[in-house]
This record gives structure tokens, sequence and C-alpha cells, in this order.
């Protein structure tokens, strides 16, 4: 069993909520879901912290750094797809709605 964290943060009519989850996982047994056993929202991250059950202080300054990184650039990859592909599935669509 292991705990994993989660922190988002949403400015809210020019104020910053942090949102905060404490997730328990099994990775022993292949195909579990993780189970949220605490949730935290507040203007304060420290009491969010708190409500989600975060006391440990290392986790707390781990989770507050990596909310203040600099979101990373979503890479996008484009995939060409042929004339004759697109007619096929044109046609089967077709074939499929009468």
């Amino acid at each position: 069993m292991e705990y994993v964290y989660n922190a988002n943060k949403k400015v809210v009519q020019d104020k910053t909520y942090y949102f905060v989850k404490k997730i328990m996982a099994l990775p022993e047994f292949k195909g579990m879901a993780e189970i949220v056993i605490g949730y935290g929202m507040h203007t304060d991250f420290e009491k969010a912290c708190s409500i989600a059950g975060i006391y440990d202080s290392v986790t707390r300054k781990q989770l507050l750094q990596e909310l203040e990184q600099p979101l990373k650039p979503v890479i996008k990859h484009t995939v060409q797809i042929e004339e004759s592909v697109n007619r096929l599935l044109v046609e089967l669509g077709a074939g499929m709605l009468n």
C-alpha cells in the first residue's frame, strides 16, 4: 500500500483556491482502482492539506513546489489519414445510418 498525493490550484474571482487529494494505491493488486481517502479545498494551501489529511511537512513542501512550477507545454501529434481511408470511413458511416 502507498499514498499518492495530487494538488491543483485555480483562480476564481481573483482568489486562488487549492485542491489537494490524498489517494491510497495498492500496486500489489493488479487492476485495482486507487481510492481517494482525503480531499481538501481552501484558499490557504496549508488548510487544504489539513482538510485532506496530509500532515507530513515534507510532502506539503513537495506539493507546493510542484504547484509553483510553470505549466509544461502540451505536445500535439498529428496523424495524416489517406484519402482512401477517409472515403471508406464515410461509406461505412453512411451505411450504418441507413
